[in-house]
């Protein structure tokens, strides 16, 4: 339940005036609008998107939301936001929940939000995916070797295409940060220990020379069939040409602790 107000602009930067116009002001939307929440689902339809916004609105103000910006991918038409919500949590404590969202004005889902809801529930929450994967979708170079490593299981080939010093965020936040050889090493070992890799279908990849970020479905994790699910990664290139950090957003459970 995460909306980002610095969302219409990624869509005014990618020329749809129309459509950022609507998510701003839905009363006065010229062009059918719809996007997908993490908890609300699909919402489309002025009335429904606007009564939806009026409650975000509501919900910022009572947990103080702070919004940082981390980074933003353009490529192919498409733009990838992400951001940390930094809010209040029921027991008054700060926390920050990774927020992303794939904007892409030609797509009849022009607004795909993603993020854990563990962060703010305690717990995950299974959630349908919203695209199909799409086989024509490359991730190119460390990054496409990154994912094939995934995919096999193979420990050693996903912790090649990191830096030395190369980092990864889980969808929870900074306490599942791991920096360097060794942590990136222990945490896949850990993940493959379910019986092999995690194949993830790609349904968008979006690439700027820089950043790559993929969104996907997930429906196995090593032997144990899941939930089809939908989730986005998003990994940054280094001098070096290695993946200098790696952020994912999504709400899958994983079979292994």
């Amino acid at each position: 339940m995460v909306w980002i107000p610095q969302i219409p602009d990624l869509v005014d930067r990618l020329g749809a005036a129309e459509l950022a116009d609507a998510l701003r002001d839905p009363a006065s939307a010229t062009v059918p609008v719809a996007l997908d929440d993490p908890e609300a689902g699909r919402i489309s339809g002025a009335g429904v998107l606007a009564a939806w916004l009026a409650v975000q609105d509501t919900w910022r103000a009572e947990r103080k939301v702070e919004i940082e910006e981390v980074a933003t991918t353009f490529g192919d038409g498409r733009a990838v936001g992400e951001w940390v919500v930094h809010l209040e949590g029921p027991d008054g404590e700060r926390t920050g929940l990774p927020v992303a969202a794939a904007v892409d004005p030609a797509s009849p889902l022009p607004v795909r939000i993603h993020h854990s809801r563990r962060p703010l529930l305690g717990r995950h929450v299974v959630r349908r995916p919203m695209l199909r994967p799409d086989p024509r979708a490359r991730a190119s170079d460390v990054v496409g070797a990154y994912k094939a490593a995934v995919d096999a299981g193979d420990t050693a080939a996903v912790v090649a295409a990191f830096a030395p010093d190369g980092t990864f965020r889980g969808p929870s936040g900074d306490a599942y940060r791991r920096v360097g050889t060794k942590e990136l090493t222990e945490l896949y070992e850990s993940y493959f220990s379910a019986g092999g890799g995690i194949p993830l279908k790609l349904c968008t990849v979006t690439e700027d020379g820089t950043r790559s970020a993929f969104e996907y479905i997930c429906d196995r994790w090593g032997d144990t069939e899941l939930p089809p699910q939908p989730g986005l990664t998003v990994c940054t290139r280094g001098g070096d040409g290695l993946i200098a950090s790696a952020r994912v957003y999504d709400d899958v459970e994983a079979p292994v602790e």
